[in-house]
């Protein structure tokens, strides 16, 4: 199976994708998620990783008001030009975008009163180092907030993308849908939190739905926000067809009476104190 810290979501297509079909849906539940298990003041100073299209920046923002910063990072470009493309919110902290990775992060040491990584952690190529490095900028009593996808089965919409690619195309290529899932055991994400050093590791698994109310064919059209797209879209047009043929047929199980797509998703969260 492809792992994913060699995924980067570098396409130009992918960020605008994500932001027209999937942010609203699925970004934003689990951000509000992150952002309510974290007590965030006015005036503090804010770090969030990984920030893709800026939906937690902006939600943080907003909660902190005018007189906090956030300061929200990416590897990628496209994915930066994206989130500060956005309007800022009104009365909210100022957001400022780098492209940086997670490890070293921009910074003196003990100068954050929270940092967020959602849905980052598992793409890193060193963990530990990033995991140390969210430390390391945290004030000593500051709090982190990490969300890691629990196993690819019970994220049900993402698990039949994956059986549809299964049936049609090559197991390299299938094997990228896997890959954002790849670290979905909690108790090992745990166990390294608190190698970084963290203390007071607290591990949850909610499960948020993720509505998608134009159906399949919208389920068809978020697809092409992951990093499988590109690679399907280079495809011929027959086994295009195919794949979206059996899109239609593993979606099936998750389709309502009403015409939504409905799947669970689950994810594995930490708060942990430096």
């Amino acid at each position: 199976m492809m792992s994913a810290t060699r995924l980067q979501f570098t396409d130009a297509s992918v960020p605008k994708v994500c932001d027209d079909d999937l942010a609203p849906r699925l970004t934003e539940p689990w951000s509000q998620r992150l952002l309510d298990e974290v007590t965030l003041k006015s005036g503090d100073l804010v770090l969030d990783i990984a920030t893709g299209d800026g939906t937690l920046a902006r939600l943080a923002a907003s909660r902190i008001g005018s007189d906090g910063h956030v300061f929200a990072i990416d590897l990628s470009k496209p994915m930066l030009d994206t989130a500060q493309a956005k309007p800022a919110p009104e009365c909210a902290a100022r957001i400022t975008y780098l492209q940086s990775p997670a490890a070293p992060l921009p910074g003196s040491s003990e100068i954050f009163d929270a940092v967020f990584c959602q849905q980052g952690l598992q793409f890193f190529p060193d963990r530990l180092a990033a995991l140390r490095e969210m430390r390391r900028i945290l004030k000593p009593d500051g709090r982190v907030a990490l969300a890691v996808w629990a196993p690819l089965e019970q994220n049900q919409v993402f698990a039949a993308y994956h059986a549809a690619l299964r049936a049609t195309v090559s197991e390299e290529l299938s094997s990228r849908m896997a890959a954002p899932f790849g670290w979905p055991d909690g108790a090992e994400l745990k166990s390294a939190v608190e190698e970084a050093g963290f203390q007071e590791v607290r591990l949850s698994t909610p499960t948020i739905p993720l509505v998608l109310e134009g159906g399949v064919e919208q389920v068809i059209r978020a697809f092409s926000a992951s990093t499988v797209s590109p690679c399907v879209a280079a495809l011929s047009q027959d086994a295009q067809k195919a794949f979206s043929a059996r899109v239609r047929h593993e979606m099936s199980a998750l389709l309502e009476i009403d015409g939504r797509i409905v799947g669970d998703m689950v994810s594995n969260i930490i708060i942990a104190k430096p």
